[in-house]
């Protein structure tokens, strides 16, 4: 009996020991402030001196965004409509019972559906990162916001639709920029007016861009 109390004894005494120590080391350690900009790596090819064409400037890191985009968009349509996998999210998408029903495993599906939207948001975070070199916590949130309008304005479930609402909301933001004077221009404006359009676009045309209109009926 002693024996076992002398044991727990010194499990306690060392576990204590151990705890002074790891608080002891855990205060020497700085952390970064959750709000401080990390600069992000940069790469000569991608984020070098701005190609000067034609009288434009295009910024390297714009053409990587867009040479991205066209990769994922082609890869993300042959994914969708020509593997097995794809096909089944196609079907889980529209009637997850029923999909079920056929043999299809939903929740692989929708662990893969989560594992691909986090492939395409780490391929936009690093494009964002290139072009604003330096990151931090909250850089994703505004583009995230926009990349959900852009789906909106294209047509929800189109990956045509999504391509070109995206670019439509950049070439507004752009010309509200260059072109809108007075307080209401400028690039302070820009957000509002991106997402105004997008207002009209839901107003007058629900569906979207490209997006199918869907009756529904009793």
């Amino acid at each position: 009996m002693r024996s076992v109390a002398a044991a727990a004894l010194g499990g306690a005494v060392v576990a204590e020991l151990g705890w002074v120590i790891f608080k002891a080391l855990i205060t020497k350690v700085e952390w970064p402030s959750a709000k401080l900009r990390i600069p992000f790596p940069q790469i000569d090819v991608v984020t070098g001196k701005a190609l000067q064409v034609g009288g434009v400037t295009i910024q390297r890191s714009a053409i990587f965004t867009v040479a991205a985009l066209a990769v994922c968009a082609v890869l993300l349509w042959f994914f969708i409509n020509r593997t097995r996998i794809g096909r089944g999210m196609q079907a889980v998408s529209q009637d997850p019972d029923t999909a079920r029903l056929m043999g299809i495993n939903v929740d692989r599906i929708i662990v893969v559906a989560f594992a691909l939207g986090a492939v395409l948001a780490a391929i936009a975070g690093v494009s964002q990162g290139l072009q604003n070199t330096n990151i931090e916590f909250r850089m994703g949130f505004l583009a995230g916001l926009k990349a959900f309008t852009a789906a909106v304005l294209g047509g929800i479930g189109n990956i045509y639709g999504a391509v070109v609402g995206g670019l439509v909301l950049g070439v507004v933001e752009a010309m509200a920029t260059q072109y809108i004077p007075g307080q209401f221009g400028g690039s302070t404006w820009k957000d509002v007016w991106a997402f105004v359009i997008l207002i009209l676009v839901l107003v007058f045309r629900p569906q979207g861009l490209l997006g199918a209109r869907v009756v529904d009926r009793a």
